[in-house]
């Protein structure tokens, strides 16, 4: 994010250094990364690469376990707009999501990054732009949902996001995203060395209070806070453990699962430190 002097979430300045390379707000108990990038520089981050080896080992590989994620989000917000209506996601990527809330909703989004949305438009048939979804004009209509999943996190504004996501929204119309959870035991018990914690890509880092917080301040209402269980891929997970760049000690114990064929295979499984949040737009004038 571009260098700060307040919190996104609460407003405060009463931040201060916490692991190395992140401020936290002493406040709200929101966590960022102290780093400067340009649009070309954050745009750049989101390449083919990204999807194939740098943050995902294979995200088509991995699309039957994202899936299996992706229908239980659809089933709760079917269950919010029984009668279907505008659903927007952005940091729609390869458009996985879209697909399936097509279902019910008349679905759209955008991503920042060029290859994933045209995949998503000549893979999937899916109505995805290319671009900032701040750039983007305003709908003709208002949404009913708007959804960030696993995307707020890498923004450099995300206040902004949110802001302009609330005037673009219908009266009545449900917020929902995911992202990770700093303040969870795991990521405590980690520290430094936590999961997710990996700027330039990952810049925001929420907990429950804190993103609390950044909603209501925004006019949301009727914020909730969930952790679940997610569906993984072994090979994926295998991946990100054994074969990293950091660990190449182990990284010839993950070409042998893989080359033999043990990691194909999807699993649930809870680390508490990934959370959902909802919120509700009640009123049209708050902004």
């Amino acid at each position: 994010m571009t260098k700060s002097q307040s919190c996104i979430c609460c407003e405060s300045g009463n931040f201060a250094p916490h692991f190395p390379g992140l401020l936290k707000c002493l406040e709200c108990t929101h966590v960022w990364a102290d780093v400067s990038l340009s649009d070309d520089e954050l745009r750049a981050i989101y390449s083919q690469n990204y999807f194939n080896g740098d943050e995902y080992l294979d995200y088509e590989k991995e699309r039957p376990a994202l899936e299996r994620n992706l229908r239980n989000r659809v089933r709760d917000l079917v269950r919010r707009h029984p009668a279907g209506g505008r659903l927007y996601e952005i940091g729609a990527a390869y458009g996985y999501f879209l697909r399936l809330a097509s279902q019910h909703f008349t679905a759209a989004g955008c991503d920042i990054s060029d290859f994933a949305a045209d995949f998503a438009r000549t893979k999937l048939n899916q109505d995805v732009t290319a671009g900032d979804y701040l750039a983007l004009s305003p709908p003709a209509q208002p949404f009913n949902v708007v959804c960030l999943w696993d995307t707020i996190e890498h923004l450099q504004h995300p206040e902004q996001y949110l802001a302009k996501a609330y005037t673009e929204m219908a009266p009545g119309a449900t917020l929902a995203l995911s992202t990770g959870d700093i303040g969870s035991l795991l990521a405590r018990l980690r520290g430094p060395k936590w999961r997710l914690i990996h700027p330039p890509s990952h810049l925001h880092y929420f907990t429950a209070t804190s993103m609390t917080r950044l909603l209501t301040r925004l006019g949301f209402k009727n914020v909730e806070i969930s952790h679940h269980a997610f569906w993984r891929n072994a090979d994926a997970v295998a991946f990100r453990l054994l074969a990293r760049p950091a660990n190449k000690s182990t990284a010839g114990l993950y070409n042998f699962l893989h080359q033999i064929g043990l990691l194909r295979w999807n699993f649930p499984f809870y680390t508490g430190d990934l959370l959902t949040a909802t919120a509700i737009k009640s009123s049209a004038s708050h902004l």
